[in-house]
């Protein structure tokens, strides 16, 4: 007789009670949907995603401590919830691009109304009952309208050019510019985008719309996809409480990477490189609160060098302070800057700040170099009021004959450097510094903007035309020839008077009309023709560009002579043979340099 056995397995009591009550749960059977608008225009408020992102809160109201639900918009500025039950909820606004004071709420689909809580503060209530919707007017903290988003293939970067509006009197605190192949790109998601675009401090009230222009570098391109389609979008954020990032549309450009070989800008000191670890030493000074090297995080070399610093309270001192081998004679070897002359001899420092914000130029501080090993003793400082930080990596450009000294600096044996700022803010603000070049600096005018030019003819900026940087003054001759100048604060000239030489580009449409007839180059520092200035005759030109290079020792010299540390005016004139507004006059690369320099040490090597 054949035998069956039945093997019987032991099944959890909870189990079988899960099973038994599971579909008994009441399901969700209400949604709410809708999306934010500006009230003034009727367009969307486009917005960040997840944590970066606006909030609407709900509190269901038939509890007496009901949990917040908070709603996440879209990008698009539209939201949608499907998981709520029927009811009334209380609706209220914490964390958001948009003023919170100015909501308005409409549905089509329920009443809403208003109520006072305990506290006596007026909140707003909406049934929800089926699929409802709830549409948010409001004004944003800030607008901002594209003007134009261009990728410059044969300069490797994107360039923004935007307007931001201001809708209160709070401060506009930075804008950005995001790159991401997602087309949601935002201040949260910007993968490709470079940290020097991604916060840059603004920190002012806005009178009125004001255009801005941001510059990203295909640095974070590097071994990555290039050749393809990107997503840019610019941004806004203002210093009102809680407030998040206000947007652009994003702009859809194709990206192609090519390697540019940059020029090595004069002579690098590796300060902020492990072969000078030992001289970085935590705890060295009573006022670094963190010290460390970052290898991931830098510039050039191999890595840079991080401090941590905290309110004048909290580390009873101040708050940066990095000054390698004080009393030990310095950095070893020595650092020789000799070859640079000294009237042009600038510093580049790279440093990227967390927060620009906690550094008042106001504030007691100073950026300094000296070559005795110690400060106060042959020193060159710069103080903060001299130049202005913003968030994420920068360099700043320093001028050594316009640094504040105490003794003399030997150029031959620079051998120490210090940064320090006493600030009142609280919390922690991490510093990285990364790389110090000097260089002769021969520029005194790009032409990049005509900002201070005048010219008796309509100005303007030639971007497609011109013989370095962003453009060239453009203008045309009028009624008595050409008229175009350009007046400075006082400016020091790069180079001595002997051996010394200014030199520009001039452009002309018809060479004809100016040569043979009277002109002159002006350069002075009485801030008007004929004071304290120094004159030549044009040379004869030809049509198109023209390198203009006059020895000062050749110029004409009016009035007293020409400071050579406060120049402050430059311009050129000429009659014309041609009527007015038929002949074409622009300007480029003004610079001053010095006979016989070693110009792979200049700004620009011709």
């Amino acid at each position: 007789m054949k035998k069956i056995f039945h093997i019987l397995f032991p099944i959890p009591l909870a189990l079988l009670l899960t099973a038994c009550l599971g579909d008994n749960y009441e399901q969700p059977n209400a949604a709410v949907y809708g999306s934010a608008i500006d009230a003034e225009t009727g367009e969307l408020i486009l917005q960040d995603m997840g944590g970066e992102g606006s909030y609407i809160e709900m509190l269901e109201m038939a509890y007496s401590k009901p949990d917040t639900r908070r709603l996440n918009f879209k990008t698009d500025g539209t939201y949608r919830d499907n998981n709520f039950f029927k009811g009334d909820y209380r609706v209220q606004f914490n964390l958001t691009n948009f003023d919170p004071s100015t909501v308005e709420l409409i549905s089509k689909d329920s009443d809403i109304r208003e109520a006072v809580d305990t506290a006596g503060k007026t909140f707003k209530i909406i049934h929800l009952n089926g699929d409802t919707q709830m549409e948010i007017k409001a004004k944003p903290w800030c607008r901002v309208t594209v003007k134009d988003i261009v990728f410059d293939e044969a300069k490797q970067r994107v360039l923004a050019k935007f307007e931001v509006e201001c809708t209160t009197r709070d401060k506009l605190k930075e804008i950005g510019l995001f790159c991401d192949p997602s087309p949601h790109v935002s201040y949260s998601i910007n993968n490709y985008g470079d940290n020097s675009t991604k916060r840059v401090a603004v920190n002012k009230v806005l009178t009125g719309p004001q255009e801005f222009t941001l510059k990203m570098p295909l640095t974070m391109f590097q071994d990555r996809d290039s050749d393809k389609d990107y997503y840019l979008r610019v941004g806004a954020h203002t210093s009102a409480v809680d407030a998040r990032w206000n947007y652009a549309p994003a702009v859809k450009l194709h990206i192609v990477k090519k390697e540019i070989v940059q020029k090595p800008l004069g002579i690098r000191w590796d300060l902020f490189d492990s072969k000078y670890l030992d001289m970085w030493e935590a705890g060295k000074h009573k006022s670094v609160a963190q010290l460390y090297f970052d290898t991931k995080d830098y510039k050039s070399g191999d890595g840079s060098v991080v401090t941590v610093s905290y309110s004048e309270a909290e580390s009873n001192g101040y708050t940066q302070f990095l000054s390698p081998g004080e009393g030990k004679g310095g950095i070893k070897p020595v650092f020789d800057i000799s070859a640079i002359p000294a009237e042009g001899c600038h510093m580049l420092l790279t440093l990227n700040v967390s927060d620009a914000s906690h550094f008042e130029r106001s504030a007691f501080g100073q950026i300094e170099i000296g070559s005795n090993g110690i400060f106060d003793d042959e020193e060159c400082a710069w103080t903060f009021g001299m130049f202005e930080l913003r968030n994420g990596w920068q360099t700043l450009d320093l001028s050594l004959p316009g640094g504040a000294y105490i003794g003399e600096l030997r150029r031959k044996r620079i051998n120490w450097f210090r940064f320090y700022h006493l600030h009142e803010f609280n919390g922690p603000t991490t510093v990285k510094f990364d790389e110090i070049r000097f260089y002769y600096k021969t520029m005194m005018e790009s032409c990049d903007d005509i900002a201070g030019w005048q010219s008796a003819g309509a100005l303007k900026l030639d971007e497609a035309d011109c013989q370095e940087g962003e453009g060239s003054v453009s203008t045309v001759n009028g009624a008595s020839g050409i008229r175009l100048q350009k007046t400075w604060g006082a400016e020091i000239v790069p180079t001595p008077f002997e051996g010394g030489h200014f030199q520009f580009w001039l452009y002309v449409s018809d060479a004809s009309a100016f040569n043979g007839v009277d002109n002159q180059v002006e350069i002075g520092s009485g801030g008007k023709a004929d004071t304290d200035e120094l004159n030549w005759k044009l040379p004869t030109l030809q049509d198109g560009w023209n390198k203009v290079d006059l020895k000062l020792s050749d110029a004409t010299s009016v009035g007293e002579p020409m400071n050579l540390k406060a120049m402050n005016w430059f311009r050129i004139y000429s009659q014309t043979t041609a009527p007015a507004g038929t002949v074409t006059v622009k300007v480029d690369r003004l610079r001053f340099y010095k006979e016989g320099t070693d110009m792979s040490l200049a700004d620009f090597d011709d």
